[in-house]
């Protein structure tokens, strides 16, 4: 007994021990294709990692690495974990059952809601993108006039304290839309009282945050410092023309603000107004018509490029729960009509990252992450994309999901092994 004792207590106390070790190993990843997401690719190129970090990459390997345990990726590709903006995966289950869904306060103003603490790590909607390639996810409220705060979350974690990875990366304010109709008089009310209101708030607001010790402590204002501080982005949901130049001149009130646009499928009507403005875009999915039946049926996958072209800074989101698997997809549309492969892969990577302002993952850099995926095929192209592997800090992470296992029982059970 009393040795039974003594084993079980050296195997209780060596276990972390022997995992640290194995994550201090250096690895080596040869042969592979290395989409770097810098514009630089790698043929037969070298990545190595250690310590979850990326400790070099390139063509070549000097002595130093002889020692390291190599994995053969050859003829396959590696591309930096793709990053999914704009999501509620992780915060919606099912559509239709409403305990399910866990993404929208009660109420107007609610820029004190965090989506994070209502991340669920145990969702079988999460492994789905991850298979897929999609490595982290922006978890974003829904809802009222300021949703909340949005937060980067791994697609693997315990809970949701192991799947955070950037904290509260900013407040999501939904601007009223100017639509063209019949009664516009009775939508210019509804739209200027809406618009006071937001211009109201934000004066009570900045007034507030810039008293360093408030008498009373106010929560809805007090999530609001770090915006007027410029520490976090202010995502502002727009899709009109009009609504977006209202948007754009409202921000400039406020000048230490870091606004960030989303949506926007007009974007093409003002591109200079808002490349004058500085403020990157963040498009939603392409994969859709155009809103004006007179449109080019081709515009929605042209707009990355439009606004590429003329040098706004543009990511690429797919919003939705289940539908965010796709994303890759509509990067690669966009390959198609107007931009490089690599500067495609951008739209989800090291630009998504830079408006995030997550400067540790995005690219494959000496220094970065070491959060990857390996591919067999094109990882833009939904018929050849075929992830066979990921990493996330270093630790591979397991790719099976609902879907597989699925189609191995009924493989089986119709006799088509």
């Amino acid at each position: 007994m009393i040795n039974r004792l003594r084993i079980l207590l050296l195997v209780f106390f060596t276990m972390p021990v022997l995992q640290l070790a194995a994550q201090r190993s250096m690895h080596i990843i040869q042969g592979a294709t290395i989409h770097t997401a810098t514009g630089e690719v790698l043929d037969s190129g070298y990545l190595v990692f250690q310590n979850g970090k990326i400790v070099h990459v390139g063509k070549q390997l000097n002595a130093m690495y002889k020692n390291a345990h190599y994995i053969e990726a050859y003829g396959k590709h590696i591309y930096p974990g793709l990053i999914g903006m704009n999501t509620v995966l992780g915060l919606n289950e099912l559509d239709a059952v409403r305990a399910t869904r866990d993404y929208q306060e009660v109420g107007q103003f609610n820029p004190n809601v965090r989506s994070l603490i209502a991340f669920n790590t145990d969702s079988r909607l999460t492994p789905t993108a991850r298979f897929n390639g999609i490595l982290y996810v922006q978890a974003v409220p829904q809802g009222g006039t300021i949703s909340g705060s949005s937060s980067l979350m791994r697609t693997s974690g315990w809970n949701w304290e192991d799947a955070v990875q950037l904290a509260d990366d900013g407040i999501h304010l939904n601007w009223p839309e100017w639509w063209v109709t019949p009664d516009d008089e009775k939508q210019y009310v509804r739209i200027r009282q809406r618009v006071t209101e937001i211009e109201q708030f934000f004066s009570e607001a900045y007034a507030y945050t810039s008293l360093a010790a408030p008498d009373e402590i106010n929560l809805r204002y007090e999530a609001m410092r770090k915006v007027f501080a410029g520490k976090t982005n202010i995502y502002i949901h727009v899709q009109t023309a009009r609504s977006t130049l209202q948007a754009i001149q409202f921000c400039k009130r406020y000048p230490s603000i870091k606004p960030v646009l989303v949506g926007v499928e007009e974007a093409y009507m003002i591109v200079d107004e808002i490349k004058y403005a500085g403020i990157p875009v963040v498009l939603d999915f392409i994969h859709r018509l155009p809103r004006a039946a007179h449109h080019a049926i081709d515009l929605p996958y042209r707009l990355p490029a439009i606004l590429h072209k003329a040098g706004i800074p543009v990511a690429l989101s797919h919003s939705g729960s289940w539908e965010s698997r796709n994303l890759m997809f509509n990067a690669g549309t966009a390959s198609a009509y107007g931009l490089s492969k690599e500067e495609a892969l951008q739209l989800i990577t090291r630009n998504a990252a830079t408006i995030l302002n997550a400067t540790d993952i995005g690219t494959l850099e000496k220094g970065k992450n070491a959060s990857f995926i390996i591919t067999e095929g094109d990882v833009l192209d939904m018929k050849s994309s075929e992830v066979k592997q990921a990493f996330m800090d270093g630790q591979e992470l397991e790719l099976t999901a609902e879907q597989q296992k699925l189609y191995e029982k009924y493989k089986k059970k119709y006799g088509l092994d």
